[in-house]
């Protein structure tokens, strides 16, 4: 079998597919992590929207499963300005996204990757649900969807812009000795997000230490288990992680790094 004639189920050789993967979506599918405005957060539903494109749909092409033991909720109390509130934190252990690709001869191929995430919001059913999304969103990395963002080619910041084009030169005149030479006008200059791996926490023990310094297991804390209280040094530590653990998943030296 040669891996060049491999398709998707709606037609898509794997050449066409990375590039469908990576394609630029609409403006609005990229915004500022908040707390960090220096990465890039990925509208969930235009994932869901390409992989229904490229794999057919949900289901059928493509899906994912996991084991509800895998999913761990817990509460949390957090102080606020105006007292406390409750937090649910969700966390999915082991996540199986998978999609189908079809051979010269019909048969179909399964491929499967795992994945973990974690999420939290004040109501546990939408921390759960972002758990399973979060960790959707870190195995769609390693298939490349939005690699430019993950490589810190493409952010909030620099989508839609549009590319400069050489102006028109006249043509010479009769009496000009010698032609006027064509203008080339320089590139666009992308506007890259920083590197979270060079995030110096600013807090705790840790304190001016660089994300890359530390170990693993310490980076997993600050981005699934740290109280923040609203502080936005600590909110900013957090997404920071966050934004190096996706970018280890995908494979890749952290950069602009979607949530």
């Amino acid at each position: 079998m040669d891996i060049k004639d491999v398709k998707t189920l709606t037609g898509l050789t794997l050449a066409e597919l990375a590039v469908k993967l990576d394609e630029e979506l609409p403006k609005d599918a990229y915004k500022a992590v908040p707390g960090a405005a220096n990465l890039t957060d990925i509208d969930p539903n235009y994932m869901r929207k390409v992989f229904n494109e490229v794999f057919g749909l949900c289901g059928v092409g493509w899906g994912y499963s996991y084991d509800s033991a895998d999913m761990q909720t817990e509460m949390q109390e957090r102080k606020t300005t105006n007292g406390k509130r409750l937090v649910q934190l969700a966390t999915l252990k082991h996540l199986r996204f998978w999609y189908k690709l079809v051979d010269t001869d019909g048969r179909e191929i399964l491929c499967e990757i795992d994945a973990s995430g974690g999420s939290e919001n004040s109501v546990e059913g939408y921390a759960m649900k972002g758990a399973i999304t979060n960790a959707l969103g870190n195995a769609a990395s390693n298939i490349g969807f939005q690699e430019s963002v993950y490589l810190g080619k493409r952010n909030h910041k620099n989508v839609g812009a549009k590319k400069t084009t050489a102006p028109t030169t006249s043509k010479p005149t009769a009496s000009a000795s010698k032609p006027t030479p064509k203008t080339i006008a320089p590139a666009p200059v992308s506007e890259e997000g920083d590197d979270p791996a060079e995030f110096v926490i600013p807090v705790g023990q840790r304190r001016g230490q660089r994300l890359a310094d530390i170990p693993e297991n310490v980076i997993t804390w600050y981005a699934t288990q740290m109280t923040t209280g609203g502080e936005e040094t600590k909110e900013s530590l957090k997404h920071a992680a966050a934004a190096y653990l996706k970018a280890k998943a995908n494979g890749h030296e952290p950069a602009t790094i979607a949530a």
